[in-house]
């Protein structure tokens, strides 16, 4: 498959879900070349977005775009959901990856993992030492089944739905 990454290039999250993606023998698609129509990229993803996509780069890809989330959608909505996760002192969140669409983190989940909050380390470490390896669990899950035609799409359930504002 071809797959666009969007992102910054020198995060963590970027860099992890890009070596996997070549591991998996997918190639990923550069901005540069010229963009050919569905059959030419088959998904987005963005595995650490800090800001909205527009409408066009989201529908561009035969699948659609993928979005990662670290809390369990639809409860935690929004930025800073680890940092809320923490101040509310909960015994868990999530790895989400979920279809993007016109609304803030309310797409259709198509992975999604739970995880234990472990209280020993400060936010970053839990991000770095679960949440990323969780993320590729599932991004692998997710682009194992779209390589042979399977694209998941879970409904949310707009009755579970929390927004949090970002922590600065």
């Amino acid at each position: 498959m071809k797959i666009r990454i969007l992102g910054d290039k020198n995060t963590a999250a970027y860099q992890s879900a890009a070596q996997l993606v070549i591991s998996k023998g997918h190639t990923i698609f550069d901005d540069s070349e010229e963009y050919l129509g569905d059959d030419y990229l088959d998904v987005t993803i963005a595995p650490l977005l800090q800001k909205k996509i527009d409408n066009v780069t989201l529908k561009e890809p035969k699948y659609g775009t993928l979005i990662f989330h670290p809390s369990p959608l639809p409860y935690g909505r929004g930025a800073s959901s680890i940092r809320w996760a923490y101040r509310r002192k909960e015994p868990v969140t999530a790895a989400t990856w979920f279809w993007a669409n016109d609304k803030l983190d309310a797409g259709d989940i198509c992975e999604q993992e739970i995880i234990k909050i472990d209280y020993n380390l400060r936010p970053k470490e839990f991000y770095d030492q679960h949440i990323i390896p969780a993320m590729l669990r599932t991004l692998e899950r997710a682009l194992n089944s779209l390589a042979i035609g399977l694209k998941r799409e879970i409904k949310q359930i707009e009755n579970y739905a929390t927004y949090d504002g970002r922590i600065e």
